[in-house]
């Protein structure tokens, strides 16, 4: 079978992760959590700032504050002003908020685990191996050695 391209890959990616949000939207929505919640939780709890989640989530600010004011309105994340710079606000969870998104993270693992379990455990252990040699979590020698020579 001849290798896949790049574009190939990323549209397998993308059907699985459109799969993964489909099963697990009826326990998301029976947590009250839209598709972006958990991700824009997870990120609140990482980096605090609006742009700063905005940037690690690759959105634009706009789009950014709507979703923040949501989790605000549900309980889940709390403003305040930052003490560094009044100009700004900082964003933290909620207890509710570390609650939801431990929920949030359960509905999303159960149905990427539907997906997984596919996979024999040395298929699984070679996936996950292959996603960090991608990500390039696997910083090493072994990595160095096939970086070109300048």
């Amino acid at each position: 079978m001849p290798a896949m391209t790049g574009w190939e890959i990323l549209q397998h990616i993308w059907r699985l992760q459109n799969a993964v949000f489909r099963d697990a939207t009826p326990c998301l929505e029976r947590h009250g959590l839209f598709r972006m919640a958990p991700f824009v939780l997870a990120m609140v709890k990482t980096w605090a700032t609006p742009s700063a989640i905005a940037a690690a989530l690759g959105l634009p600010l706009p789009t950014l504050s709507h979703i923040l004011r949501r989790l605000e309105e549900e309980g889940w994340v709390s403003r305040r002003i930052d003490p560094a710079d009044r100009r700004r606000y900082r964003f933290s969870l909620t207890h509710s908020g570390e609650r939801v998104l431990q929920e949030a993270r359960g509905c999303l693992a159960a149905a990427m685990e539907g997906y997984v379990a596919r996979l024999d455990e040395r298929e699984q252990v070679e996936l996950l191996r292959l996603l960090g040699e991608m990500l390039d979590e696997n910083r090493g020698e072994k990595n160095r050695e096939r970086q070109p020579v300048q």
